[in-house]
């Protein structure tokens, strides 16, 4: 067996990885440094096992949502320091104060952007703030199967095809194991991030400690070595083309092959709760009655009876304001398609291969960039 599934297909989840009785798969670097399993054929026994549990072969039932919210943490310094109204982190602060454990994303040392396990409210901050880059999985896979054996109530927040990935460990959804997963644009890979900073920006990797992909203000990426700010660049809404790791993302430049044809990217959804930014908010019923919310507002769309259960048992941690489902639906693009491959991201694959990604990304968005450049020089 060479191929688990098609490149075009593999969300990178790797689950096949996990699945292997013989450890025979590994996840290897592939097209812009994304992450693909690799077979080892000497010790493959063919026995199926990554082929009858990989998401992306498999039909996943997904849902319509049932109701929209608007909402925002009611606690200041919480809402301040979480990005996207800080829904993620009340859900996860619920779950550790009642004794349950959280999967989720966090930055590790060395630019390693990982899902770690967490059962101490203390470390609830690990999991602040959007990470516009793939996390990897596979290494809590085992550890939730674990944690849902002994009976413990865990929540795994994820992109949709993580909480795939995640879902198709059982056949049949385990009452102690809540899924939410994030409204997804596309995923750049942990090497693409790594490099950027290491070799565009020059910074040493083994002095970052902690990256911020947006601040309450500003979509902005920053740097840190512990208090210290390495880089920070200028807000992406004001200065749309002075940084290239933002941008290849915004653009959807650097996505992995799978997020241009996302199963999951569509108003019908996969976990118990879908959460995100609420782009739209007040295009489709009057928004006057919403308080001032100048740091990001969540969209909260609960799918199943078990995300209804923990929307009502953390209501009072929230502003809450019930809003049109096709509202949030209509303001965010991923909930209705995934990214579209245009030609300039097809050029910018190919050239890809034999140039930097930033020559390529400047050769290929070259007029939008002049257009940028002359327009700044009027306005100053």
């Amino acid at each position: 067996m060479k191929q688990i599934c098609p490149d075009e297909s593999c969300t990178g989840c790797g689950l096949c990885m996990v699945r292997c009785p013989k450890k025979c798969i590994s996840m290897e670097e592939g097209e812009l440094g994304h992450l693909y399993p690799y077979i080892n054929q000497v010790e493959c026994i063919d026995c199926g096992l990554c082929k009858k549990g990989c998401p992306s072969l498999r039909d996943v039932k997904c849902k319509y949502p049932s109701k929209a919210f608007a909402a925002w943490s009611i606690d200041h310094d919480d809402y301040f320091s979480s990005t996207s109204g800080g829904a993620a982190s009340v859900f996860t602060n619920y779950f550790l104060s009642n004794g349950g454990v959280v999967y989720g994303c966090a930055v590790l040392p060395n630019i390693k952007i990982k899902h770690i396990r967490v059962d101490d409210l203390q470390d609830a901050y690990k999991f602040k703030g959007s990470k516009y880059v793939q996390s990897s999985i596979v290494d809590v896979l085992p550890e939730i199967k674990q944690d849902v054996n002994l009976g413990r109530k865990v929540l795994f927040i994820g992109t949709p095809c993580q909480v795939a990935a995640v879902k198709q460990m059982y056949k049949e959804w385990p009452e102690n194991l809540y899924l939410i997963d994030i409204i997804c644009h596309g995923v750049p890979s942990n090497k693409w991030l790594s490099d950027y900073i290491t070799k565009n920006l020059g910074i040493d990797g083994s002095k970052v400690s902690m990256i911020k992909f947006r601040l309450p203000d500003a979509f902005s990426l920053s740097v840190y070595d512990k208090n210290e700010l390495l880089y920070k660049s200028d807000n992406l809404w004001t200065h749309r083309y002075e940084d290239l790791y933002y941008n290849t993302f915004m653009d959807g430049f650097t996505y992995r092959k799978s997020c241009f044809e996302c199963h999951y990217a569509k108003p019908q959804r996969i976990s118990d709760i879908t959460i995100g930014d609420f782009w739209g908010l007040g295009k489709e019923m009057n928004d006057k009655n919403i308080p001032e919310h100048k740091y990001g507002i969540s969209c909260i769309l609960p799918i199943t009876d078990k995300g209804t259960f923990l929307i009502s048992a953390v209501q009072d941690k929230f502003n809450l304001f019930e809003r049109p489902v096709t509202e949030s639906i209509n303001g965010n693009d991923q909930l209705r398609h995934p990214k579209k491959m245009d030609w300039r991201i097809r050029c910018f694959r190919k050239l890809c291969k034999y140039m930097s990604i930033c020559f390529s990304y400047k050769m290929l968005m070259l007029d939008k960039i002049l257009k940028y450049k002359v327009k700044k020089l009027i306005n100053q």
